[in-house]
């Protein structure tokens, strides 16, 4: 007998159970948010045009809090991916661009993303589909463009059962190694908290990284 892929298992309703246990109603906590997540400060200050012309598309985008603030704040045009069909009915009823799916297919035109963000999902995703995450990335992100990751942190792979449901595993690793061994990447920020205080910690076990990445193909060649 086949084991399910951790893919399917999210499709097919553990995306939707995720969302139910993290969404936020509370509108004092979604006002808040922002000042809590460890990416939105990097996203704000990075040098990407005002307005519409900026594409910003996030995997895991959840019921889209960080797209919403990102396109209030910046002007940018937000869209999202989720397995949960109920964290996307959420995306497109807040006004915004959603699709349900997961990280290996990314129905994008080629080089059309300035900013590509994934938002605490790397972990839960199959090993065997890492490799197609990455070029997955590559291929819609434009050539001088950017890359955040926020997610668990270790220098090599641990793995978890997931507390919620037998049979998947989480994973704790280097993610953003996954494109900076690629000589078009270049890490310009890792930001280390404690994944629940948000506080500097020395517990490998709490730790989470904000990450942001640079595209920068080469543009000249040495002479």
């Amino acid at each position: 007998m086949t084991t399910p892929s951790q893919r399917q298992a999210f499709l097919e309703g553990e995306g939707d159970a995720w969302f139910q246990r993290n969404y936020q109603s509370d509108a004092d906590h979604i006002a808040s948010w922002s000042s809590r997540d460890p990416l939105v400060g990097l996203l704000e200050n990075l040098p990407l045009p005002r307005g519409q012309e900026t594409s910003v598309f996030e995997v895991g985008c959840g019921q889209g809090l960080r797209l919403a603030h990102l396109n209030s704040s910046k002007g940018w045009s937000v869209a999202g991916l989720d397995p949960s069909e109920k964290a996307i009915a959420a995306v497109t009823a807040a006004g915004y661009r959603g699709v349900v799916g997961t990280a290996e297919t990314l129905l994008l035109p080629d080089r059309s993303v300035d900013l590509l963000i994934y938002g605490f999902c790397l972990y839960l995703c199959d090993r065997d589909d890492l490799f197609r995450i990455a070029a997955e990335a590559h291929r819609v992100l434009k050539p001088q463009s950017w890359l955040a990751i926020l997610d668990f942190w270790y220098p090599h792979q641990r793995v978890n059962a997931y507390h919620h449901r037998s049979g998947i595993e989480s994973y704790k690793d280097d993610l953003p190694g996954m494109f900076s061994w690629h000589p078009s990447y270049v890490i310009t920020d890792h930001c280390l908290r404690h994944h629940s205080s948000r506080a500097y910690t020395d517990d490998p076990q709490e730790w989470i990284a904000a990450t942001l990445l640079r595209r920068c193909d080469l543009v000249s060649k040495e002479e």
